[in-house]
């Protein structure tokens, strides 16, 4: 008994002691001029020797605030509250330390200016409520650098090696300039194009969406988000650049782009041209340009529920090939303007492209189906594609007065595509007989045009939380496409000898149209100082048809095949209502509400006169809980329930054919699925030691889930259709961890993950389950100083595959990944770089052969002139010519081995021009 009360008392001691040692500071804020206690007053603590924000609170209700747990040292308290003089003093700390400020009384700003004027100092790095503010200057960066470079001296900011950019651990998907788009919010044109010392401020902060802005009600949407403030002599310039890439022969990514921005006004025309896989830099930042912002009322001709998604970023004319020989062209411009004191504004962005791409691809694969039969298919095609197109997306703006505005959206393509194929595809038995041969031929070309646009008036009343908008959206596309197809299809019996051949030979027209016109109506309003409550209507009816003709063109008349043809009219009246309640409590919200629609949808037959109705209710259920634990740390839980009906591809009971050996067919009696997803979200970023940890985990199933059901016969031919079925769930999770260390230039992360997902599927009225999951470990090491850059990112993954109907190997694979890279900064303003991608994918039950590759690219830089804005460079890609075009992939009951076409190694000779500039010189100081 004596041993546990001595314990007891060391123990108190011990703790009396530690608690001795930290010291506190606290205090009142008042109004000087009424003497009211001033409620929600920010206090930073600054340490003196180097700016670092070392604590942060706000003081309550009765101006009241306290900072505990410090260490000694030497601070300054930074109070500051709006309209009133920033409250600035040093102090002292020793371990024992318990500093009472006693009423701290703040003058307003007006009254201070008018008696003395305060020249001063802003720190390097402050809060500014929940922004984070860094003063450019006081990070150094070489002559002439841009934003990319100062954003990496930045702490908590990330650049890799293609402009990506991450802040406190998140992707930064939008820069803005001086709080507005600078031709578009794409983060590389910003970064790229404009220079370090024309930046007064970075700001980084959390951006709502668009919907939460205006009413209140948190969604859970937070877009990580920079805003460069320039210096006052630099918010009017210029920017220019010509870059051009040859390797003398027949490769080359030519660039260019010209631009202004003088207050509200921006103006740019941009044009490239590339026969790389990898994209000319203007192309990369121009494509990006935006005209129409706005939330599209969307519904599938199917009938499918109502979804709220960005029009914004659509991005048709892009694309991104997995492989194959490009050769791209695309031409556009940019302007935007603001009149009438900001009250009225315009946009406008034209984009026109020519996108070519040759591909030779190869596949072999093995598949077990239920009964134990193991079939070996071989195919390869030649592909030739290309789609032009031109676009004109815009915005006009006019704020009627300080609480409404009037947005007029509007986007214009019209695209044109042709394609030239041959492929030859074969299947063996697991003795090597045939089974079956097929040899296809397809030719097309086809073209579309789309209109849409948005009209949208939304409103805040004079009363806290009140809002409306009402939105209203035409739209209308058509398209038209023919296609000729021939196939020769040979059929062997079970000793591989030759038992019968099909020789078809289709010419297939299609037409199809759409016309739609959608409402949408939002209100909010505050309830209480807690409640807030949100109420929606939209309402929209589309018109579509779908005309497909199918014609034998074997023998003298082509023919009309009925069986393969048809015309179909779709008519569809959507209803949606939409009600969220929000509890709102200091740093903790939830909200929670119900989304119904309503769909009547009427499919007609116009050839066999036959109609197919559907009337239904899709809910979609959701909850947010969201709480700000301090200024750096948030947890977040929510909920999404969603109906999904089916595709008119899957309902539709008439047999689509471009392969003998392939078929689908519709099943008129699909049922929707309903989808429940739960996430839990956690994020923390300690600004004081640099450091950043995230977790999320999500679980989700599905309920009479749509899944694909074959029927496969003793020559491969398949049949395939589609069943509602149960059993189809994912899980999902992350850790991610980093550091930076500021005095030894360093920043190291790590970063695991787990996708695991059941999926069911039909194979010859046998259920097979497969359980898929991947493993991903991704460590990262940057060292950085101004002469010297280097990282080291390691990766490795883990996949399993598992089936309920038999396996051909342990599904089990594993690839892991080095990308190794530097640079340095040589004399006479030259640079060097280097990089290795190391990939080795070991041998597995499936693949016998390891399959490793180094890739190694380099390049050396000069710049001249005055102004460095001249850059000469050697680039080589692929040093040691390891690269290859090639995937493979390892199931329980599947596994595939594919081969594209590629560019090997290659050299560039490069030029590039980079002039930007003011137009208003600067100012000399006295």
């Amino acid at each position: 008994m004596l041993k546990k009360i001595l314990s007891f008392i060391l123990l108190t001691i011990s703790v009396f002691t530690v608690s001795a040692q930290k010291a506190s500071i606290k205090g009142f804020v008042a109004d000087t001029l009424e003497k009211k206690k001033l409620e929600y007053s920010s206090i930073l603590l600054i340490r003196s020797s180097d700016s670092i924000l070392v604590k942060t609170t706000r003081s309550d209700k009765n101006g009241k605030f306290e900072l505990k747990n410090l260490s000694k040292g030497d601070y300054k308290i930074l109070i500051s509250y709006p309209k009133m003089a920033d409250y600035i003093r040093n102090l002292r700390l020793s371990d024992t330390s318990n500093i009472d400020l006693g009423n701290i009384n703040m003058e307003l700003k007006s009254k201070v200016l008018n008696e003395v004027v305060i020249q001063a100092t802003k720190n390097a790095v402050r809060m500014k409520g929940d922004t984070l503010v860094f003063q450019a200057d006081s990070f150094a960066v070489r002559t002439n650098a841009n934003v990319q470079e100062l954003l990496k001296r930045l702490p908590g900011i990330d650049v890799d090696k293609n402009g990506v950019i991450k802040a406190q651990g998140k992707m930064v998907k939008t820069v803005l300039v001086d709080g507005d788009e600078f031709f578009g919010d794409d983060p590389l044109l910003a970064t790229k194009y404009l220079k370090a010392n024309a930046v007064d401020e970075i700001q980084v902060y959390d951006k709502k969406s668009k919907n939460s802005d205006l009413t209140g009600i948190d969604d859970g949407i937070k877009n990580k988000t920079i805003n460069i403030k320039l210096k006052e002599n630099a918010k009017n310039g210029y920017l220019s650049t010509i870059d051009l890439n040859s390797n003398m022969e027949n490769l080359g990514d030519y660039g260019g782009m010209m631009g202004i921005f003088k207050n509200k006004l921006k103006a740019a025309i941009y044009g490239n041209y590339s026969s790389l896989n990898n994209e000319s830099r203007i192309n990369n930042s121009m494509r990006k340009l935006k005209g129409e912002e706005y939330d599209l009322i969307e519904v599938g001709d199917d009938g499918s529920s109502i979804m709220y998604v960005s029009g914004g970023d659509d991005d048709d004319d892009y694309i991104s090939a997995s492989g194959g020989l490009p050769n791209n062209l695309s031409l556009g411009a940019y302007y935007a303007d603001k009149f009438s004191d900001n009250k009225m504004g315009i946009k406008l962005n034209f984009k026109s492209f020519d996108n070519n791409n040759v591909n030779h691809t190869t596949t072999n694969a093995q598949e077990l189906l239920p009964n134990e039969t193991k079939f070996f298919s071989a195919g390869k095609t030649d592909n030739n594609s290309s789609i032009a197109g031109e676009s004109l997306k815009g915005t006009y703006n006019y704020t009627l007065d300080p609480q409404s505005n009037l947005k007029i959206s509007f986007g214009l393509s019209k695209n044109r595509n042709e394609s030239n194929s041959v492929s030859a595809n074969e299947t063996r038995t697991g003795n090597g007989f045939f089974i079956s041969k097929n040899n296809q031929e397809n030719a097309g070309h086809g073209n579309s045009e789309i209109f849409n646009g948005n009209i949208n008036w939304s409103k805040r009343f004079n009363k806290k939380g009140r809002t409306l908008s009402i939105d209203l959206q035409p739209q209308s596309q058509t398209s038209k496409s023919t296609e000729n197809s021939s196939n020769l299809t040979n059929y062997f019996d079970s000793n591989g000898n030759l038992d019968r051949v099909e020789d078809t030979d289709l010419r297939k027209k299609n037409s199809g149209n759409q016309n739609s016109i959608g409402t949408r109506i939002n209100y909010t309003d505050r309830i209480s100082k807690r409640w807030t409550l949100e109420a929606g209507y939209s309402f929209k009816t589309i018109s579509s048809g779908s005309n497909r003709m199918v014609f034998d063109n074997i023998g003298d008349n082509a023919k009309k095949i009925d069986s393969l043809s048809n015309n179909f009219k779709f008519i569809n009246f959507s209803n949606v209502g939409k009600m969220i309640l929000q509890y709102s409590y200091d740093n903790f919200s939830i909200s929670s509400g119900l989304e119904a629609t309503q769909t009547n949808f009427e499919l007609k037959d116009v050839d066999k006169q036959t109609d197919f109705q559907r009337s239904y209710l899709n809910l979609s259920p959701r909850t947010n809980i969201y709480y700000k634990v301090n200024a750096g740390t948030t947890l977040a839980i929510n909920y999404n329930g969603y109906m999904q009906q089916p595709s008119i591809d899957q309902l539709q009971p008439v047999r689509q054919i471009n392969n003998p050996l392939y078929q689908v067919i519709g099943n008129s009696a699909l049922r929707p699925s309903f989808t429940n997803s739960f996430g839990l979200s956690y994020n923390s970023f300690q600004f004081k030691s640099d450091q950043y940890i995230s977790a999320y985990f999500n679980y989700g199933f599905t309920n009479n889930a749509i899944v694909s059901t074959e029927l496969v016969d003793e020559f491969n031919k398949r049949i395939s259709s589609f069943i509602n079925v149960g059993g189809n769930n994912s899980i999902s999770g992350n850790l991610s961890y980093s550091k930076g260390f500021s005095k030894s230039h360093l920043r190291f992360g790590v970063d695991l993950g787990i996708n695991r997902s059941n999926t069911l599927a039909i194979i010859n009225a046998t259920q097979n389950k497969t359980a898929s999951t991947q493993y991903n470990l991704r460590g990262s090491l940057n060292y950085y100083t101004q002469k010297i850059e280097f990282s080291y990112i390691p990766s490795a993954s883990l996949m399993t595959g598992k089936s309920s109907i038999g396996e051909i190997n342990d599904g089990r694979s594993v690839t892991h990944n080095h990308e190794i890279s530097g640079t340095v900064q040589l004399p006479f303003k030259t640079e060097f770089n280097t990089s290795f991608s190391l990939s080795f994918r070991p041998a597995n039950a499936a693949f016998g052969q390891d399959i490793n590759t180094a890739i190694w690219n380099s390049y050396l830089s000069t710049k001249v002139l005055k102004s460095e804005a001249l850059e000469i460079k050697l680039s080589v890609t692929d040093i040691l010519n390891q690269k290859i075009g090639y995937n493979r992939f390892v199931g329980g009951n599947v596994t595939s081995e594919d081969t594209f076409s590629y560019i090997p190694r290659y050299v560039l000779i490069g030029l590039n021009w980079n002039l930007s500039g003011n137009f208003i010189k600067k100012t000399t100081e006295k």
